[in-house]
């Protein structure tokens, strides 16, 4: 079976366009920081995985939120479902008010569809409309403004937040 380093690094490491193989040692290497630091980690059918870190939203510090990331499948894996049926598990067993993630539109956009105010917990040039919510408690960010949010450990560096041409 593979470690969750092997499967963000194949991952990553094989998925081209901006990505390449100093990221899959990147996201492989957070991704093993972030289980040393203690986030939630899991593996699915040993063909994906995720790490959910702890995030607060400072207007509503009584509300359980993550941040997803990262998340990977293996390459010969992938469009078959393993991503979306380990975040339904993940989030069975986060009990988890809200989810937050940082991606690209076309692969979160219709999940994480919740609208909010909560800002970026790290400085970025990454765009707000990038910056996905989901609610699993219903109703959970209702009424709260905009907001900061705090974050710590390994995925509160900055690096981790900017596009990824400009990580490695």
């Amino acid at each position: 079976m593979k470690t969750p380093y092997q499967i963000q690094s194949e991952a990553f490491t094989a998925a081209g366009g901006i990505y390449d193989e100093r990221h899959g040692k990147l996201y492989g290497d957070l991704a093993n920081a972030l289980i040393e630091d203690g986030s939630f980690s899991i593996v699915y059918e040993g063909v994906a995985h995720a790490c959910y870190t702890p995030i607060t939203v400072d207007a509503a510090p009584h509300l359980k939120c993550y941040v997803l990331a990262p998340i990977s499948v293996l390459p010969e894996h992938q469009r078959k479902g393993h991503a979306t049926r380990l975040m339904e598990e993940a989030e069975k067993q986060l009990n988890a008010d809200v989810i937050f993630v940082m991606g690209d539109p076309k692969h979160y956009a219709n999940r994480y569809n919740t609208p909010h105010k909560v800002l970026l917990p790290v400085k970025s040039e990454a765009p707000l409309e990038c910056w996905f919510a989901r609610e699993l408690t219903l109703g959970a960010l209702d009424g709260i403004g905009e907001s900061t949010s705090t974050l710590t450990g390994p995925f509160a560096e900055p690096i981790m937040w900017s596009h990824p041409s400009k990580q490695v």
